[in-house]
């Protein structure tokens, strides 16, 4: 990628910007696309957007390194996350069904595999991601009553023994 001297024309900017939301950037071609879009003053509807959106990576921080947990802290850990989830796709969902989006000044853009989807297909996706954290949170549940019921076993075997 070329510096931003203005080097750059704006339709090659929205190239990139097309690239980066399609997610057919690498990390470095990201970075790089990030720099130049600092430096240039071009503006467009998808220049902007892709502007918006890179800010909010900044905020996302990634561990460094993961401890090794039980197998039974694991299970109640990743329920409360999906719990977390499930809860934040079904006030999405709740927003979504009891507002109409243009009455406020937020809003959200979804993204499937690279192109902007409508609001009628950002509720199906809403629509099926909670149906499959609510299976997923059953099966969790049944794990952890069949891993609760093993640990009781175990217990009043090791009572029953002494």
């Amino acid at each position: 990628m070329k510096h931003c001297d203005n080097q750059f024309s704006i339709e090659e900017i929205e190239m990139l910007c097309r690239l980066y939301l399609g997610c057919q950037l690498s990390m470095l071609e990201e970075t790089e696309l990030e720099y130049v879009l600092m430096l240039c003053d071009f503006h467009s509807p998808l220049i902007d957007e892709t502007r918006e959106l890179m800010a909010l990576s900044h905020s996302v921080e990634f561990a460094k390194k993961r401890k090794k947990h039980s197998s039974l802290r694991a299970w109640v850990m990743s329920a409360a996350a999906c719990a977390a989830i499930a809860l934040g796709a079904f006030t999405i969902y709740h927003h979504f069904n009891n507002t109409n989006i243009n009455s406020h000044d937020d809003y959200c853009i979804v993204y499937v595999a690279g192109e902007r989807a409508d609001e009628e297909k950002a509720h199906i996706i809403a629509e099926a991601d909670v149906a499959k954290m609510r299976q997923f949170m059953l099966t969790v549940n049944e794990q952890q009553a069949q891993e609760e019921a093993k640990v009781e076993q175990f217990m009043n075997h090791i009572n029953q023994s002494r």
